[in-house]
């Protein structure tokens, strides 16, 4: 195996690791505190920013934000 290709691998790797982490850390998070951490964050995009504030305000207008994950 070359050294590049190894090196993509472990990229890859990497990825998938960092992405099963932040998935186990969503799955237990109650849906009160992930609209929280929506809401709190700024996002660097105005696309993302927009998706965030609609997200944290029709949970606040149906009310889902207080019930749990």
């Amino acid at each position: 195996m070359s050294e590049t290709h190894q090196h993509q691998g472990t990229a890859v790797e990497q990825v998938r690791r960092v992405r099963d982490h932040l998935n186990r850390e969503i799955e237990a998070t109650t849906g009160k505190a992930l609209l929280d951490r929506i809401h709190g964050h700024r996002y660097t995009s105005p696309f993302l920013q927009r998706l965030a504030s609609k997200a944290v305000s029709k949970a606040d207008a149906t009310g889902t934000a207080s019930a749990s994950h």
